[in-house]
C-alpha cells in the first residue's frame, strides 16, 4: 500500500492530520521509509479492508463531483491536500511520481484564512476625501522672494518731508520714526510715520524696537539707515543694490575716523539681509548703551557695531560707498554750490551729501541728480541705438532682407493670405479714407486729426531741419497703416516752396551790384518732400485685474413698449422667449423677464402682452423664470427711445432693487439662450457695463428676402427688381421668408448701435445721475462715457439680432452726436451698397 493510504485511513479512524504526520516523523524529523509504512499496515489486517474500503468509496464520489473540473485544476487540488517529498528531492515538482512516494507530508491550510480589508473612513459630506495642501496666499510668500530695499529714516525736523518725496519715488518703502515730541502738523499728516517716546532711553532702542515689531525686515534684501539731514542719490542707489549679492553679512557706509570700525550714522548705513537679523535679534546687547553718557547718534553706532559684530565696510564687492564733502562756498547751504561741485566726477556720481539745512538744498540736489541721470540715459540711448544698428546691417547680411527702419523694430508682418493684407488709410488735413464696407470717406476730426497734427509737425521738423531754405505751402496728402509689432507708420508728403537763381550764365553771376538783374533771375519752384514716421508701441501697462465673475447671477430683462408699433415686435420676442425654455435641461439661474408699457399703448394690447406672460412663465417653469408687466409712467415726453429707455430702467430699479443685473432689450430684439450668460459674465459691478454689437437686419425688400431661394430662382432678375420697386412705392409693410443669419446679405454689425445693453442697478443709478431728468436722447451711451471708475465694454454679438423696423430718430435730443450718430446707423442699416445698386440700376 502506498503512502497515500495512510492519510484515508486517518481519516477513518478519526484522527487528525496532525497526529498522523507526528505518527509518521521521527525524533531527528526525518521521514519513514515506504517499507517501515507497509510492516505497519500489515500488522492490521482488519484496519487494511476498511481502509481500501473507504479508499473506494473516496475515489468514487471525487470522480461522480468533480469530473468537470480541469486536469490542470485536478493537480493542483491534489498537490493542496497532500505531497510526499524528501529533503534530496528539493527542486523536484511536487506532482512528478518520485517526489509523491518518498517524502514529506504538507498541508495547504490557506484555505481556511480569512482577509480582513480594512476601508478607509468616510470623510463629512462637506469635505473632500483628498488631502488639501495649504498654500501661502501670495507667490512672493512660497517663493521666498523680496523686495530690494527699505529706506528707514530718523525725523528730527521738517526736512523729513523733503527726504520722503525725493527717495520715496524710487524705492519700494520709505519709513519715518520720529520722536512724538518733534512732530509738528505736516509731519504728522505722513501715513509712513512711526512716532515713539524716548521716556529716558536712547533712540537707537526705539527705533530698533520698532523695526523688529514691524516684522517687514524680512521682506527687504536691504535696508538703508539714515538720517533726515542726508541726501541720497536714488540712480547710485538702487544700481548699487543690483550690483551686490545680499546674502552676505555686510554693512556699508563711511568708517568713523577714530579707526574704530563702526559707521557714521550722518553719512547713512547699509545692511544686507543677514546683517539686518543681527541687528535685530542682538539689540538686546545695546541696552547697557541706554545709560552711557554718549550723545544719540553715537550710542545708535556702538550699538550696530556691538549687535552684529561688524567692520563697517567703504568697498564690498568692488562697489564704492561714495560720500560727498566738498567745500562749501560763501553760504553753508548745498544748493549755493552745486554750480561749483558739478565739475567735479566724484560729485556726480556721489552717493551721500551730507549736512542739509534746508529743503532748498534736497530739491536742488535732487533737480541736479536727475539731469545728470537723464544725460546718462540719454548716451547709453544713442550707444543702443548704434549696437542696434550695427546688428541690424550684420543681420541684413546674413539673411539678405533689407533692413528693417526704426532700428530694433521688427519688420513688417507678412500676412498669412491675400484676404488678411492691411490696408494703408490716405488722409489729407480735412479728410481720411478708411476701409470700411459701406463708407468711402469721412472728416478728420478728434483723435485722428490730434494724431495726423502731430506727425505732421515732427515731419515738418525733419525736412526744415536740413533744409532751411524751404518754405512749407501745404500737406498734399499722407498714407497710414498699423501694425501689432511696430505701431503706427505714416509716409508724409510735404508741398514746399524754395527760391533759386536762374542765371546761369557763369559772367552774370558776378553782376551782384545790378540789382534790377538780380531780381529777374530769382525764381520761385515747388519742391516736395516725402518723409517716413512711426510711432512705435510705447508706455504700454497691464489692466488692473477684473474682478471674479460667475454664471450664477440673477438676470433681470427690461422690454419697454412705447407704444402701439411696439406690441407686436415685443410678442414675437415672447414667443421666441418660450421656445427656449423647452431645453430638458433644468435652470438654477433666476431670470425676470419685464415689460415695461407706457401710457400710449392700448388696453387690449396690455391685456394680450400679459396672456403672453402667464404663458411664457407656464412653459418656462422648470427654469426659474419670473414674468411680470410694469407700468410706466414717464414724466417726460417718449419719442425717443433713449427716453423710453431710461424711464423703463428708472421705475424697473426702484421695484426689483439694485443689486441685479438689468438687460435692457429692444422690442425688435432677436436673441439666443447663449447670450444670456455672455451678459452675466461681461457685467461687472462697480468695474463695468456691457454693450454688445448688435447684426441689424437690411431691409427684406431690398436685401431680396422676402422671396425663398427657389422663388429667386424662378424669377427672373428685371421681373423681381420691378416687384421689388413696387412694394417700395407703396409701402407695403415687409415680411420675411428666409431665416436670419449672420451674414453680408442679410445685415451688417452696428457699431452705432446702442439700444441694447446690461449693466447693474446700483452703477446704472450713479450713472443716471449725468442725465437730466427731462432730457430726451436716443440712446444711453452717454451717461457711461467720461467715468473712471467704469468701463464700457464693446463686442460683436452674433446672439443678438436686430429684425427690421423703421426706425425714428430724435431730432430734439440735446446731443448733436446723439443725433448724428442715429441718422448714420439708420441710414447705413437699410441695405448693402450693392443690393442698393442693383435696385436702382439696371442693364438696358
Amino acid at each position: 500500500m502506498s503512502c497515500r493510504a495512510i492519510r484515508f485511513t486517518s481519516i477513518v479512524t478519526g484522527r487528525t492530520e496532525r497526529q498522523t504526520q507526528r505518527r509518521l516523523l521521527n525524533d531527528n524529523g526525518r521521514s519513514r521509509t515506504v517499507s517501515g509504512c507497509l510492516l505497519n499496515m500489515v500488522g492490521g489486517g482488519r484496519t487494511g479492508v476498511h481502509l481500501l474500503l473507504g479508499f473506494v468509496i473516496g475515489a468514487a464520489f471525487y470522480l461522480i463531483l468533480y469530473s468537470s473540473q480541469s486536469e490542470e485544476n485536478f493537480k493542483n487540488s491534489l498537490a493542496a491536500f497532500t505531497s510526499c517529498r524528501s529533503p534530496e528531492s528539493e527542486g523536484v515538482d511536487v506532482l512528478e511520481p518520485s517526489a509523491l512516494e518518498k517524502g514529506r507530508i504538507y498541508k495547504d491550510v490557506s484555505e481556511h484564512w480569512i482577509v480582513h480589508q480594512d476601508s478607509m473612513p468616510t470623510p463629512p459630506a462637506n469635505q473632500d476625501a483628498t488631502p488639501k495642501v495649504t498654500r501661502t496666499r501670495f507667490a512672493a510668500t512660497e517663493l521666498g522672494t523680496r523686495e530690494r530695499i527699505m529706506a528707514a529714516v530718523m525725523a528730527e525736523s521738517a526736512l523729513a518731508l523733503s527726504i520722503n518725496a525725493t527717495l520715496g519715488r524710487h524705492i519700494p518703502r520709505v519709513q519715518l520714526f520720529a520722536d512724538s515730541s518733534r512732530i509738528d502738523n505736516d509731519l504728522g499728516q505722513l501715513t509712513n510715520l512711526s512716532p515713539y517716546k524716548l521716556n529716558g532711553q536712547k533712540t537707537h532702542s526705539m527705533v530698533l524696537g520698532l523695526l523688529f515689531n514691524m516684522s517687514t525686515h524680512d521682506n527687504y534684501d536691504w535696508l538703508l539707515l539714515a538720517k533726515d539731514s542726508t541726501y541720497f542719490n536714488p540712480f547710485v542707489l538702487l544700481r548699487m543694490i543690483d550690483t551686490m549679492n545680499w546674502n552676505e553679512p555686510v554693512i556699508m557706509g563711511e568708517p568713523a575716523e577714530d579707526g574704530s570700525g563702526r559707521c557714521r550714522l550722518d553719512s547713512g548705513v547699509i545692511f544686507s539681509q543677514p546683517a539686518i537679523a543681527l541687528l535685530l535679534i542682538n539689540r538686546g546687547a545695546c541696552s547697557s548703551l541706554s545709560t552711557a553718557t554718549d550723545d544719540d547718534q553715537l550710542a545708535f553706532e556702538k550699538c550696530i557695531q556691538i549687535a552684529t559684530n561688524l567692520t563697517c565696510k567703504p568697498l564690498h564687492q568692488g562697489v564704492r560707498y561714495e560720500v560727498w564733502r566738498g567745500e562749501r562756498a560763501d553760504s553753508p547751504a548745498a544748493h549755493d554750490s552745486i554750480e561749483d561741485w558739478k565739475h567735479s566726477a566724484a560729485f556726480r556720481r556721489a552717493l551721500v551729501v551730507p549736512r542739509l539745512l534746508s529743503d532748498a538744498d534736497a530739491s536742488a540736489l535732487h533737480d541736479y541728480f536727475v539731469r545728470v541721470e537723464m544725460a546718462r540715459a540719454d548716451r547709453e540711448i544713442v550707444k543702443m541705438e548704434a549696437d542696434l544698428s550695427r546688428l541690424a546691417e550684420e543681420e541684413a547680411r546674413e539673411t539678405g532682407e533689407a533692413i528693417s527702419w526704426p532700428p530694433a523694430l521688427p519688420p513688417f508682418a507678412k500676412p498669412p493670405n491675400r484676404y488678411q493684407v492691411p490696408t494703408w488709410e490716405y488722409f489729407t488735413m480735412t479728410e481720411i479714407f478708411r476701409s470700411e464696407p459701406n463708407q468711402n470717406v469721412r472728416r478728420l476730426e478728434g483723435k485722428d486729426f490730434d494724431d495726423v497734427a502731430e506727425v505732421v509737425v515732427a515731419a515738418r521738423n525733419e525736412v526744415e531741419s536740413e533744409e532751411p531754405e524751404l518754405e512749407f505751402v501745404q500737406l498734399r496728402n499722407g498714407y497710414r497703416v498699423f501694425d501689432p509689432r511696430r505701431g503706427m507708420d505714416y509716409m508724409i508728403d510735404l508741398t514746399y516752396r524754395k527760391t533759386v537763381n536762374e542765371m546761369l550764365d557763369p559772367e552774370n553771376r558776378f553782376e551782384g551790384d545790378n540789382e534790377a538783374g538780380h531780381e529777374e533771375g530769382l525764381k520761385e519752384i515747388v519742391v516736395e518732400r516725402r518723409v517716413h514716421v512711426s510711432r512705435m508701441i510705447a508706455s504700454t501697462q497691464l489692466m488692473n485685474q477684473a474682478p471674479y465673475v460667475k454664471e450664477d447671477t440673477d438676470v433681470t430683462v427690461v422690454i419697454p413698449v412705447a407704444s402701439e408699433k411696439d406690441v407686436l415686435p415685443a410678442r414675437k420676442l415672447l414667443a421666441r422667449q418660450a421656445r427656449l425654455c423647452l431645453s430638458p435641461t433644468e435652470e438654477t439661474r433666476k431670470t425676470r423677464m419685464v415689460v415695461a408699457v407706457f401710457p400710449l399703448v392700448d388696453t387690449r394690447s396690455v391685456t394680450a402682452i400679459s396672456n403672453d406672460m402667464e404663458e411664457l412663465k407656464r412653459r418656462c417653469k422648470r427654469s426659474l423664470l419670473e414674468t411680470d408687466v410694469l407700468p410706466v409712467r414717464p414724466a417726460v415726453s417718449t419719442e425717443g427711445k433713449g427716453t423710453a429707455a431710461a424711464a423703463a430702467l428708472d421705475d424697473a430699479v426702484d421695484r426689483y432693487g439694485a443689486n441685479n443685473i438689468y438687460l435692457l432689450l429692444s422690442p425688435h430684439a432677436d436673441v439666443q439662450k447663449e447670450f444670456f450668460d455672455r451678459a452675466r459674465i461681461n457685467t461687472i459691478k462697480h468695474y463695468q457695463v456691457f454693450f454688445p454689437v448688435p447684426f441689424v437686419e437690411y431691409h427684406p425688400t431690398i436685401s431680396g428676402m422676402e422671396m425663398t431661394e427657389k422663388e429667386e430662382k424662378d424669377t427672373p432678375t428685371e421681373q423681381a427688381r420691378e416687384a421689388a420697386l413696387s412694394r417700395l412705392r407703396d409701402g407695403v409693410e415687409p415680411k420675411r421668408k428666409r431665416a436670419l443669419i449672420v451674414q453680408k446679405e442679410h445685415g451688417r454689425f452696428d457699431s452705432q448701435d446702442f439700444t441694447c445693453f446690461a449693466v447693474y442697478g446700483v452703477d446704472y443709478v450713479t450713472a443716471r445721475a449725468k442725465l437730466g431728468v427731462n432730457e430726451r436722447r436716443n440712446d444711453l451711451i452717454a451717461a457711461f462715457l467720461g467715468q473712471d471708475g467704469i468701463h464700457i465694454l464693446r463686442a460683436v454679438e452674433p446672439t443678438l439680432r436686430i429684425r427690421y423696423h423703421k426706425r425714428s430718430c430724435d431730432m430734439e435730443s440735446v446731443d448733436t452726436e446723439d443725433i448724428a450718430r442715429c441718422v448714420d446707423s439708420k441710414k447705413e442699416n437699410v441695405a448693402a451698397k450693392d443690393q442698393l445698386a442693383k435696385l436702382l440700376f439696371h442693364e438696358k
